[in-house]
């Protein structure tokens, strides 16, 4: 073994041990989701772009990949409108964007309510659509793009939550699910649906009859005015014993009716103002124009959560630069001795963590500062306030154990020391 090989060794010896002294100390990692990024010194203008096959930021669902594929979604690119020298590869060290060049469009996708999916002879309900507003998910307000309103919660199809008599069920939001009771056959259950330790509304369900007997949906007026389902349940199974008496719910959705957002032609979502407001789609550009920091340690902010970054000028190819778009997370780690809390997680970023550690769940939340929170628009503002329990997973790029303080750091570091061994 030669004196750079033991060293090299010595020196990853010496970062383990360190860590696996120090694990538990550190609770937090912040974790960058980058778009691809261009190099300005050989991509053509018009080749500046992304969308959810390049940028983690983006919503994505696999299930959604024919609608995407066919335009809906979210896309972010670069138009030049002819007045400064355009972004890539004609001037390589352009950059400023001018006013309407950065581009973000986003056009709505058609979505199953879960239990007309996975249930047969479901007639009661079927589709909606969802818009995935800077990689957060809203429901449309009767198909229409230019009214949301937020999803608080959707129950995965293998999931079930059973309440036994008098349990109460804290969904989201300050929603919340109470069984009242059972009847002596174990046939029927009473349930109330409460916001704040508010009766919103109460169901009689029974588990004798049609499948659409057994969907329970509350309605209300907002948004338009008209009268809309804000939230559904599945009643599975109900069991009534001499000892206890339960129901099993299913399939369960829930969209935040009291804060419905109307999008319209000249609101303002960070650097963007809203172009189009089309039933269907929403067209957004820069309002102002943007310089690009050409600094590898900088960022030029484009939204309260998104922004740009570059390598250094003339870092790219003929004198160009590297650019990708980029949003920060913090993954928190739950400390020793919290196992079994009732952990939320504010995954507002569309991002989810591949927890390996089912003692320590990592909860992601925000890295946004105090800056753009003031000047970020109220859509950001509203959107912060209840859990994102029904967020659209988007892949990190590390997927690394997410509990990780120094473990995330681990994940990180190990590479390198043993790239310079083998």
């Amino acid at each position: 073994m030669n004196l750079k090989t033991f060293n090299s060794l010595a020196l990853a010896i010496f970062v383990l041990t360190l860590i696996l002294a120090l694990a538990g100390t550190c609770a937090a990692m912040s974790v960058e989701i980058r778009g691809t990024p261009f190099d300005t010194g050989s991509t053509d203008a018009q080749n500046i772009s992304w969308d959810f096959r390049n940028f983690g930021a983006f919503f994505f669902g696999a299930n959604k990949y024919s609608s995407l594929m066919n335009g809906s979604g979210e896309h972010l690119y670069f138009e030049d409108k002819g007045d400064s020298p355009s972004l890539g590869k004609d001037n390589p060290s352009a950059n400023i964007i001018d006013e309407g060049e950065l581009v973000y469009t986003v056009k709505q996708l058609p979505s199953k309510y879960r239990v007309f999916s996975e249930e047969e002879n479901v007639t009661k309900v079927s589709f909606f659509y969802s818009l995935p507003l800077f990689g957060k998910p809203y429901c449309t307000i009767d198909d229409d793009a230019t009214q949301l309103t937020k999803i608080l919660f959707q129950q995965d199809e293998n999931e079930k939550i059973t309440l036994k008599e008098g349990e109460s069920w804290d969904i989201a939001g300050g929603y919340s699910l109470t069984l009242n009771g059972i009847d002596i056959d174990g046939n029927k259950c009473y349930f109330s649906l409460y916001r704040n330790n508010t009766e919103l509304d109460t169901a009689l369900v029974s588990v004798d009859g049609t499948i659409d007997d057994r969907i329970f949906t509350a309605e209300d007026e907002f948004g338009d005015n008209s009268s809309h389902i804000y939230f559904i349940t599945f009643v599975d199974s109900i069991f009534s014993g001499a000892d206890a008496n339960f129901a099993v719910f299913k399939y369960t959705w829930l969209i935040d009716k009291d804060k419905p957002l109307s999008i319209k032609s000249g609101d303002k979502f960070g650097s963007f103002e809203v172009d189009q407001a089309l039933e269907n789609l929403i067209v957004m550009s820069n309002a102002n124009s943007i310089k690009i920091n050409l600094n590898a340690d900088s960022m030029t902010n484009i939204t309260d959560e998104w922004y740009f970054k570059t390598s250094d000028e003339g870092k790219g190819s003929n004198g160009g630069y590297v650019i990708y778009p980029a949003k920060t997370i913090v993954v928190e780690e739950q400390q020793p001795g919290t196992a079994g809390m009732n952990t939320t997680l504010n995954t507002s970023g569309s991002v989810q963590m591949e927890g390996k550690n089912n003692t320590q769940p990592a909860v992601v939340v925000e890295n946004t500062s105090e800056k753009n929170r003031e000047t970020s628009n109220e859509s950001y503002k509203s959107s912060s306030e209840t859990p994102d329990e029904a967020e659209t997973p988007v892949t990190v790029i590390n997927k690394g154990p997410a509990s990780s303080g120094f473990g995330g750091f681990l994940y990180t570091i190990l590479p390198i020391q043993y790239g310079s061994l083998f």
